[in-house]
């Protein structure tokens, strides 16, 4: 059997009211030395979003948003095996797009897509607007 080093908890669930229940399922993009960090976020009612955060260097948080990156808001996340569910399955970036894998419904693969400068731009504001 291969050694692993486990290297330990980046973040766990809080009480916001989004990502109550739990956090998990991560899809990673590495950007320099930023990891953008979008997880599957479940809060009472097993109603899913995807949280996002990001980390400096591939373990410490620097910054978490308090509110969902993307919520079900479509037929094809709203209804389906699970109702109300979407979570990040993984990440790819093709020049300054990056695509946003994700289930739906637990019936459906879909993509998302932002501009990396957009999720850039949208962290600073955030960042600025709330004063962390």
């Amino acid at each position: 059997m291969i050694e692993v080093k486990k290297e330990g908890v980046l973040f766990t669930k809080t009480d916001l009211e989004f990502e109550n229940e739990g956090v998990f399922n991560p899809a990673v993009m590495r950007e320099g030395d930023s990891v953008h960090l979008f997880y599957r976020a479940v809060r009472e009612g097993n109603h899913s979003s995807i949280g996002y955060c990001r980390l400096d260097g591939p373990l410490t948080l620097a910054e978490r948003w308090d509110k969902p990156f993307m919520i079900p808001e479509f037929e094809y996340e709203l209804h389906g095996n699970v109702d109300n569910i979407v979570f990040p399955t993984g990440t790819a970036l093709f020049g300054n797009t990056l695509f946003i894998y994700y289930g739906a419904a637990d019936t459906h693969v879909a993509c998302a897509s932002i501009s990396l400068s957009a999720l850039t731009a949208e962290s600073l504001s955030y960042t600025a607007k709330d004063g962390k």
